[in-house]
């Protein structure tokens, strides 16, 4: 029977006994949990930076929609008050030509 564990090496080739091999593990074991918990905090600001960001979307949507509609209410007040002097005007300029047209009638 062979021996099929191996046996791990520092950088320049020196064995590493039991002890310095088990301690090695644990600081790397160590240095991925604090990477870890340092990957969840940013994932977490990250997802509440998001969500604020959305939210601000959101309002600045309600506040786009909301002035939309208020221009298209006063485009629409406007455009009938125009509809409005152009109806007079013409209503005008139609009685003034009937009634040029009525006095030179009389005179002939």
């Amino acid at each position: 029977m062979g021996d099929d564990w191996e046996k791990p090496y520092e950088e320049d080739g020196v064995t590493l006994g039991p002890e310095e091999a088990l301690l090695r593990e644990t600081e790397k074991t160590k240095a991925l949990k604090v990477e870890k918990l340092g990957l969840k905090d940013t994932i977490e600001k990250l997802q509440n930076k998001n969500n604020d960001l959305a939210n601000d979307n959101n309002s600045l949507e309600q506040k786009l929609n909301s002035l939309t509609d208020q221009s298209t209410s006063i485009h629409l007040e406007t455009g009938q008050t125009n509809t409005l002097k152009w109806a007079y005007l013409l209503l005008i300029f139609n009685l003034t030509a009937l009634i040029i047209l009525i006095v030179f009638h009389l005179k002939t």
